[in-house]
Order: structure tokens, then sequence, then C-alpha cells
């Protein structure tokens, strides 16, 4: 009795072994997230509190915009795609969960020979005599769903008599068999649940791409957008400015006419003319490319949608600060970050079930059916059977090693990516949260000086009509103003812009709310 419980020990002992060994210890992707934050509750700005669940460019109350958004979230290339990305993966998990359940079939199946090649086939007879006819197969069954046939080929014979002069024998001879058979791997070290759980994973690593990819696309359409709104405000004030110089080149033309401003002045006037005019077809031009990039992201054609497409001229104010909650809560709402969660998970799944195809498989079957005959008359019999398999891998040239390795593998560096998406992503909020207040103060600096380029040049305009300056001076006030109207547009579009840098990188819980379409409900 010693010998017979030392091997038995030996085995458990081994099956312990590889239950055990493999074991991570990174934890899950969400216990990587909270390690790379290392208790960091609050970021350096002040603006604590609940992110808002609304999708962030409702903010702005622009509808056009709202119309927009959700027209490229239904129709953009890129949206769709992420979204058949992530009915494939759903599927793919829904697939491996197959592998734990049951597998039924019907199978069937008839063949017919001559009936003179039966002796032939079995050494030949005389004129009578009885032979044992192949009636059929037993059907080659995969118990345990690895691919490998379980069940030997059996042969089924019938003893069948023979009469040369036999007016009811038939000259062919036909068999078959119509059979019902129930398989089921019993996965009782967990080899297809830890597979099935890395699909799931890997379904949910999907759906965090489809949001990130939605994230990306409404980030880029309102940054279109309002480049077209700035497109259009430029060529506004280009054509303001143009009016400008035209009224004072026929100021001029008239001072030189009365003989109180000399032809250089004229010219000059002429040259600063030239000059606004030489904006225009920039700003109008700009106006089309711009449009025609948001046709792209709306996928739709670029010259169908300029023709139906107006911006305003003026961009809009940015709305007050939102609340930017804590570093935690990035992981719940980042897609990208929740999608390098989930793709850890799967990494560890993916590893224990890897290690786990060392361990014994189990399976049980069943079958039940009809077997049949004909040599002219049919004749069937029933047919049924039960039957359980079990299969230790002993070697395999190292497949079950080479795999756990490089499964193993794959969780280390799905874990060293996860950890890096964290810190971007805590980076890009620290980020944008500098380069808000940085565009708020090149505003405000923006702000004044185009306001004191302004009065400058309407006093110095006042002073040359009046004939107390020259018109170099109005020229340089003009030029420092029309740079500071210019400058003043950039800078409100920069504030813009980076309120939606801010929002970007807070990801928000509205990509959650996603349907498969993309839309947001």
């Amino acid at each position: 009795m010693t010998r017979p419980r030392r091997w038995c020990s030996g085995v458990v002992g081994l099956l312990a072994l590889l239950w055990i060994t493999p074991q991570s210890a990174a934890g899950t992707g969400a216990d990587i997230a909270r390690d790379v934050l290392g208790g960091q509750t609050a970021f350096s700005s002040n603006r604590a509190g609940p992110v808002s669940t609304e999708p962030w460019w409702r903010s702005f109350n622009d509808a056009a915009l709202d119309s927009l958004i959700a027209r490229a979230l239904r129709d953009s290339p890129d949206v769709a795609a992420q979204v058949a990305v992530a009915e494939q993966a759903r599927m793919n998990g829904s697939a491996a969960l197959s592998g734990l359940m049951p597998q039924v079939s019907f199978d069937a199946s008839v063949s017919g020979s001559p009936t003179d090649a039966l002796g032939f086939q079995f050494g030949g007879f005389g004129g009578s005599g009885s032979v044992d006819v192949l009636v059929g197969m037993d059907t080659l069954q995969d118990v345990d769903g690895d691919g490998v046939p379980d069940v030997a080929l059996n042969p089924l014979y019938q003893t069948i008599e023979i009469e040369r002069g036999d007016a009811d024998l038939s000259d062919v001879t036909w068999n078959g068999a119509a059979r019902l058979n129930a398989a089921w791997n019993l996965d009782i070290f967990g080899n297809q649940v830890q597979s099935w759980q890395a699909s799931r994973h890997a379904a949910k690593a999907s759906l965090g791409d489809r949001d990130a990819m939605a994230l990306t696309v409404a980030t880029t359409v309102s940054g279109a957008w309002y480049d077209l709104v700035l497109a259009q405000a430029r060529l506004d004030v280009v054509r303001q400015q143009l009016e400008a110089n035209t009224q004072l080149m026929e100021v001029v033309q008239l001072r030189y006419e009365a003989g109180s401003a000399s032809g250089l002045e004229v010219l000059q006037q002429r040259q600063q003319l030239a000059t606004t005019q030489a904006l225009l077809p920039a700003a109008e031009h700009g106006i089309r490319r711009t449009t025609y990039r948001l046709a792209v992201l709306l996928g739709t054609r670029p010259a169908e949608l300029a023709d139906r497409l107006t911006a305003p001229d003026r961009l809009p104010t940015v709305p007050p600060p939102p609340s930017i909650g804590s570093p935690a809560d990035l992981v719940r709402n980042r897609p990208d970050v929740l999608a390098a969660v989930a793709r850890v998970d799967s990494a560890v799944a993916n590893r224990k079930g890897m290690w786990r195809d060392a361990l014994p498989t189990l399976g049980v079957s069943a079958n039940a059916g009809w077997q049949y005959f004909s040599q002219g008359e049919w004749d069937s019999t029933d047919i049924w059977g039960v039957g359980a398999n079990a299969s230790v891998p002993l070697f395999n040239g190292g497949r079950v090693y080479s795999q756990g390795k490089a499964a193993a593998a794959g969780e280390r560096a799905a874990v060293e990516s996860a950890r890096r998406v964290v810190l971007v992503a805590v980076q890009e909020v620290e980020d944008a949260l500098l380069f808000e207040d940085q565009s708020e103060a090149e505003l405000e600096a923006n702000r004044v000086r185009r306001e004191a380029a302004q009065l400058a040049h309407e006093d110095a305009r006042e002073r040359y009509i009046n004939g107390l300056t020259d018109l170099t001076t109005v020229l340089t006030t003009q030029s420092a103003w029309q740079s500071a109207e210019l400058s003043l547009l950039n800078a409100e579009r920069t504030r813009i812009a980076a309120r939606i840098v801010l929002h970007d990188a807070l990801g928000g819980p509205w990509t959650q709310t996603l349907a498969a379409t993309g839309e947001v409900q």
C-alpha cells in the first residue's frame, strides 16, 4: 500500500504545483492602476468635484456642434470600424464560452456498393453462403475539445446470407446510420474557463478602444468646427480691415488732391491696401479647406458638405471650468485606461489557461440512433453507447512550457503598457490644466493689446485728418491694430482648444453610454 499512496501523493503534488506555480504577483489591472497612482488623491488644480456625466461639448451651448458630433459618432468610418471590432471581440467571447457547454450533433450517413463486390472484398464465395458486411463505422468524437478524436474508428459488421440465384437479391447493397451524439468536456481544472475569461476581458478592451475612438472623434470634430468658425471670423476681420484701408485711401487721395499730402503717402497707402487685399484669398480658401477636413470626419463627401455648411463669424465664450475629479476617476472615465486594465486582466487569464493545458482533461459522451442495411429490403437496428475519456499529457515537445512562458511575457507587457497609460493620463490632465491657465492669461493680454492698438490707430487717424501727424504714424498704428485683431482671434481659438484638451484628458463617463452604433444615448 505504500507505493500506490506515494504515487498518488506525487500526482496530486504535481497537479497542485501546476495550478499554483504560475500565479502572477502583479494582481488585476485595477490593482496596477492603483499602484501607479500611489495614493495620489488630487490634481495640482483645486477644481475638485465629481466629473459630469453629460457629454462635455454640450457645455458650449452650440447646437451646430452638437449636431456635428452626433453625426460623426454615427457615420464616422473610424468609429464604425471600432464598433465592428468590438462586436467581433464580443462574439469571440461567446465562442469561447461554447467550449464549456455540451456539444450535441445529429449525424447521418449512407453508402452503396455493388452486391457482387461483397464476396470479392471478403475472399469470395460460391453460389450461396454468408458474409460479414461492413455496414458502418462508429462516429469520430472530440470529447475534450482539443481537436483530436477521442473515440477510435470501430467497424460495424452485419452477417447476411447471399444466394447467387436469388431473384430478390438487389444488385446494390446499401448501408448507413443515423445517430444523435452528445459530448461534454468536463473542465474541472478551469482551462476553458480561463480562455473564456481572457476573451471576456479582451472584449472589454475592445469596448475601451471603441470609446477612445469616439472620444477622439468628438475632440477632433469640435476642433475642426471651431477652426472653421475661426476661418470665418478671420475672413470677417480681413474684410473689415480692407474696408478701413479703403476709407483711409480715400482720405489720403483727397488730401493729395488738396495739396496736403505727398505722392509718397498715396503710394504708401496703396501698398498697405494691397497688403490687406493679399490676406483675402488665404482667408477665403481657409474656410473651404477646413470644411473639407470636417467632411472626412463626418464620413461624407467634402464638396457636398462645403455647399451646405455655414459657420458663424464669432467664436463662443468658453464655459466655466469643469470639475476634474481625482486621479482615481481616470481609471473609471478614461477609455484608454479602461482598455489597458482589461488587457492586463485578459493576459492574466490567458497565462493561467496556458499553464493549465498541462493538466489532465476529462470528458463524457453518449450516442443513440439507428443502423440500417438494405439488399432489396431495408433492415435496421437500434444502437446506443456511453463513454468517458481521460487524457493525461506526458510529453508534447515543450509546447505547454513555451506557451506558458510566452503568455507570462505577454502579461508583463500588458502590465507595463497599463502603467504607462495611467502615467500618461495623469500627465495629460496636469498639462491640460497648465494649458488652461496659460491660454487664459494669453487671451487677456491679447484683449488689452487689441484695445490699446485700436485706440492708438483711431487717435493717429484723427490726428492725420487734422494735419497733426504724418501718414507713416497712421500706417504703423494701423498695422499694429490689424495684427492685434488677428492675434486676439487666435488667442480665443487657443482658449477653446485648451478646454477641449482638458475634456479629452479627463475622458468622462459619457463614453460608456455609447450604443452599439457609436451614438450617445
